[in-house]
């Protein structure tokens, strides 16, 4: 082919569709990698919980990206039983077609959907037709092709009786509590209002919303656990910290920072400071919280404070839970001597508190904060990462990293 700006129109095109088809077939070959990363259980094996996670760390990709990508390989793509006999994929027709880069991902997504409401047979019409059309006519082909199969539609249910109010069984199984609760709507209401916020999904939030909801129930158990009297906050009864540099104090000029991150004039942190009550948070000229060490295991709430104050929420990167989502993490585990102090702990929040106890993901502290490092399969140097959206925009960056001879070096599994 000549070259681009010499081709004519139809040699531009048909080199094209050359790509096009091309890219099509690599991007099946992409779904059978990640069919049988499945299959393995490839995220279990590397103390991840699901491949979500893995290739957000490794590939960059969205959760919704791959979530797609899973959904479409899980239908396309052979299985194997514990017996090693290789099972069919569930969509074969829709398979072999992309597999010869003759349909798009979005081809996949609607001819998929559809199947869902058709029987076997209908796939090679479906296929036949998006061969030969764009994704959004192949949709409304396959909502044809169920209306004829089924003009009547579904029978028509009796209606559920009647529940009694405020049901709640509890049971445990294979090693897991389960709950069932049947509750009237006024208290639903209030359930809801206590489990919408904690399980409201950040923009890297990785999980499903049931699994969303579950974990801010158990937050919600946790808190309670911890709380003093009904009004709390993170463990503690319900306070403002405002931490404020030293030499701006000095000088009564810039802005305090609370511990939800937002920055405040000191004018009105004092009118806060009217009907509230405000804990000090001093800082040191390097913008370091001084330390006070702790031989118990447990949190005080001034340990705590110290600990929201310098991490700000998670300390994973590119993690924005608020501290109020957080447990404090021992790097050096308490029951292997490690300290109960400031530079032995570190806010996580549950998903990412489980990561680093299940991965090779390592947590150092160098110039008084908290540092991470991924494993290899992640980055082979393993460089420190940190996470940059809860630093304050008025404290000083912390050290450049120095070499590992000088950085006190913390085993992961501690």
């Amino acid at each position: 082919m000549p070259a681009l700006g010499l081709a004519s129109p139809l040699e531009l095109l048909d080199e094209l569709k050359r790509k096009v088809r091309a890219l099509q077939q690599l991007q099946f070959q992409v779904l059978e990698i990640i069919g049988a990363l499945q299959q393995q259980g490839a995220a279990e094996t590397l103390g991840y919980k699901d491949l979500v996670e893995v290739f957000k760390h490794t590939l960059r990709w969205d959760p919704k990206v791959t979530r797609r990508k899973l959904k479409q390989a899980a239908a396309l793509c052979p299985t194997m039983t514990p017996t090693g006999s290789l099972v069919e994929p569930v969509l074969p027709g829709i398979a072999a077609a992309m597999a010869e880069g003759a349909l798009s991902e979005d081809h996949v997504d609607v001819l998929a959907e559809a199947m869902a409401e058709l029987p076997a047979v209908a796939e090679e019409h479906l296929v036949r037709y998006a061969l030969e059309h764009e994704p959004r006519s192949a949709k409304a082909f396959g909502k044809q092709l169920a209306y004829h199969l089924d003009q009547d539609g579904p029978e028509p249910k009796d209606p559920e009786p009647v529940q009694p109010r405020n049901i709640l069984r509890r049971r445990r199984q294979g090693g897991r509590y389960q709950l069932f609760a049947d509750l009237d709507l006024e208290t639903g209401a209030k359930l809801d209002a206590l489990l919408d916020p904690l399980a409201k999904p950040a923009p890297e939030d990785l999980r499903y919303a049931p699994e969303r909801e579950g974990d801010a129930f158990c937050e919600i158990v946790d808190l309670a656990l911890r709380a003093d009297q009904h009004r709390i906050h993170g463990g503690e009864r319900v306070q403002l910290t405002v931490t404020v540099d030293y030499d701006k104090l000095r000088a009564a000029i810039g802005t305090a920072r609370l511990d939800n991150g937002d920055h405040l004039p000191m004018n009105q942190v004092r009118k806060i400071a009217c009907d509230s009550g405000v804990i000090p948070m001093l800082l040191g000229s390097r913008s370091q919280i001084h330390d006070v060490g702790r031989k118990t295991r447990a949190l005080n709430s001034g340990l705590r404070r110290m600990l929201v104050a310098r991490d700000q929420g998670c300390a994973f990167p590119g993690c924005t839970r608020p501290p109020s989502h957080c447990e404090a993490h021992h790097i050096h585990h308490w029951a292997n001597g490690g300290p109960t102090n400031l530079n032995n702990l570190v806010l996580l929040c549950r998903r990412h508190h489980d990561l680093v106890h299940h991965s090779d993901w390592q947590i150092q502290m160098i110039g008084g904060l908290p540092v991470f490092r991924p494993p290899a399969f992640i980055d082979p140097q393993r460089r420190p990462r940190n996470n940059q959206l809860h630093r304050p925009h008025d404290v000083r960056e912390p050290e450049p990293i120095t070499p590992l001879g000088r950085v006190n070096r913390v085993p992961l599994h501690a």
